[in-house]
């Protein structure tokens, strides 16, 4: 079963100063745990952003790129994502998962009926919701806590859930 061998970690914000420094918003728990996932990717997978210096302000992450020595130059990175490769990331323990390996889990019903499977992961601000892209080929979002999953199965590939009334009508 393939699984996406690149996580993104962060993203580029707006430039700072004028002498090439750019805003990181990242999506590690620490600075310290970005840094430790060198090199860093572009979207193409192919290109490595070269960043020599990162830093905190407030609570902020700020980069420098090499080559990028204006302002001018890495306004064209706003809104790029950075991508770290997965083997850099810990192992994980038993019971615990990336929410990377839920992609293109079957979503599976209590009743054993499968209903779509999970087309991506969105946290607006109030907790993770699961995309279901539905067999039927509409999406739904449902709601990624105890309420709604009963269990994941990363072997078999599927996330068994007992929504609560209402998601799926």
């Amino acid at each position: 079963m393939f699984r996406n061998k690149f996580i993104h970690i962060g993203t580029f914000g707006k430039p700072v100063g004028l002498k090439g420094e750019i805003n990181i918003i990242m999506f590690t728990n620490s600075m310290h745990s970005f840094q430790q996932l060198k090199p860093f990717f572009a979207e193409d997978k192919s290109t490595i952003w070269d960043l020599q210096l990162l830093r905190m302000s407030k609570r902020n992450m700020i980069g420098k790129l090499k080559n990028h020595i204006s302002r001018t130059s890495v306004e064209q990175l706003y809104r790029k994502k950075i991508f770290a490769h997965r083997k850099k990331f810990p192992k994980t323990k038993t019971g615990e998962f990336y929410m990377i390996d839920l992609i293109d889990c079957k979503i599976q019903l209590k009743n054993n009926k499968i209903i779509g499977h999970i087309n991506r992961i969105d946290n607006f601000g109030a907790g993770d919701l699961i995309n279901v892209k539905s067999l039927k080929g509409n999406d739904y979002y449902i709601p990624m806590n105890e309420d709604n999953i009963i269990s994941i199965d990363l072997k078999k590939n599927i996330v068994v859930i007992n929504p609560i009334k209402g998601i799926l009508n």
